[in-house]
């Protein structure tokens, strides 16, 4: 017997009726409450449902999708996660740190699985200074300038789970002219599937300061 389940109720119930008024066996009284438990169990349940959908932590189902809706309305969507992977994508988006490098920089790993470069021309911990050892021709670094005040240029490698569904790209092991192997010309129309171009655009219009011009190459 557990909370709310109808032998419970049916316990309560019983012990408010005087004893006296029933024998100590009742088939008739025991039938009429027991059918009235099986429901009060029922809307029990209901209740203990609705207590858990009012709370991120214990949300599940199509009450999740209307509390990221509520938060976040079309910026994030279930993209057939399950409730956990769903409910900790709400909770790291709702508490995203933004209009920083650092915020910019973790939400868009949080998206693809990995960490964007980002480059600053005109701050010298990217660019790099004379007498300071963190550039190098090729190796690290770029060519500074403070003709581009407020741009910067992020480079984001797209993960694995991208791309058009069971056809291998180009350099990859299943493609091969004449061969019983997935590969196929594809146009802009094609519909991918995993992280688009478009999400990550969007996470960094979501994350960045305004009046930042981010220009982006995605990998």
């Amino acid at each position: 017997m557990a909370i709310g389940d109808s032998a419970d109720i049916l316990s309560r119930v019983k012990q408010l009726i005087p004893s006296f008024w029933f024998s100590y066996v009742a088939p008739y009284r025991d039938a009429i409450i027991g059918a009235l438990s099986d429901r009060a169990a029922w809307c029990y349940s209901w209740i203990i449902y609705a207590q858990k959908q009012a709370r991120i932590a214990t949300a599940t189902g199509p009450f999740l999708d209307m509390i990221a809706y509520d938060f976040l309305s079309r910026y994030l969507v279930r993209k057939n996660a399950n409730d956990s992977v769903f409910r900790a994508k709400i909770k790291a988006t709702i508490l995203q740190e933004r209009v920083t490098r650092k915020g910019m920089i973790n939400a868009i790993a949080q998206l693809v699985g990995t960490p964007p470069k980002i480059f600053e021309p005109w701050n010298p911990n990217d660019a790099g200074a004379y007498g300071v050892n963190i550039f190098g021709y090729g190796v690290a670094g770029g060519w500074g300038s403070m003709q581009l005040p407020g741009q910067v240029f992020i480079t984001v490698t797209r993960g694995p789970n991208s791309g058009i569904p069971n056809v291998g790209g180009y350099s990859n092991y299943p493609g091969g002219y004449g061969t019983p192997s997935n590969i196929e010309y594809a146009g802009a129309s094609v519909e991918l599937a995993g992280v688009t171009d478009q999400d990550i655009l969007d996470v960094i219009v979501a994350t960045k300061p305004t009046g930042v011009t981010a220009w982006t190459l995605i990998n």
